[in-house]
């Protein structure tokens, strides 16, 4: 019931399935037979949903790595540091995807994607703002413009897209807040 199906092709689907699944390089090779590397390569093709998820098990062995244990302390967390991340460049200059909060700013590398939380109150119906807050979303629409600009520049449509939300929303809750002092 497979249609028009060589054995070639199954051995491509068997390794793919076989790479996808985490089978080291090495035990590949020995399963089809290859002596090197390149050729087995050819064969197994990595998914993007398996890159993601190998990148992220790294970051997360990554950050355990940075676990600091101070003094009596029972394996509290650091952070790198902000220089490290962004290669001692302004935040917002960094090739990463980036949201302003109102208390700070979050960094996130491209292959993690955007960060289904970012500006999540700004979005919420329940969010309310009072004029006192009409200095701090101004200079929030203030990044939030320079980081869609970023991201356009960069490719990132969906990013962009997103900052673009977080200002059509920011000028709703200045123009709300600006609208009670008067």
């Amino acid at each position: 019931g497979l249609g028009h199906v060589t054995s070639h092709q199954l051995r491509h689907t068997y390794a793919t399935a076989l790479v996808n699944a985490g089978v080291s390089l090495q035990a590949l090779m020995a399963l089809l037979g290859h002596q090197s590397a390149e050729m087995s390569l050819r064969y197994g093709r990595l998914f993007d949903a398996t890159v993601r998820t190998e990148y992220e098990r790294a970051l997360d062995l990554a950050k355990q790595n940075t676990t600091a244990a101070a003094a009596g302390d029972t394996g509290g967390r650091t952070q790198l540091p902000l220089t490290a991340i962004t290669g001692g460049r302004d935040w917002k200059d960094a090739p990463l995807l980036k949201s302003r909060m109102a208390g700070g700013f979050c960094l996130r590398a491209p292959a993690q994607g955007a960060c289904s939380y970012a500006n999540i109150c700004e979005h919420c119906p329940s969010y309310r703002s009072e004029p006192s807050s009409l200095p701090i979303l101004a200079a929030q629409r203030v990044d939030a413009d320079a980081l869609a600009r970023d991201a356009e520049q960069r490719g990132w449509i969906d990013e962009a897209d997103r900052h673009h939300k977080l200002i059509a929303r920011l000028d709703a809750l200045i123009a709300d807040s600006e609208t009670q002092t008067g």
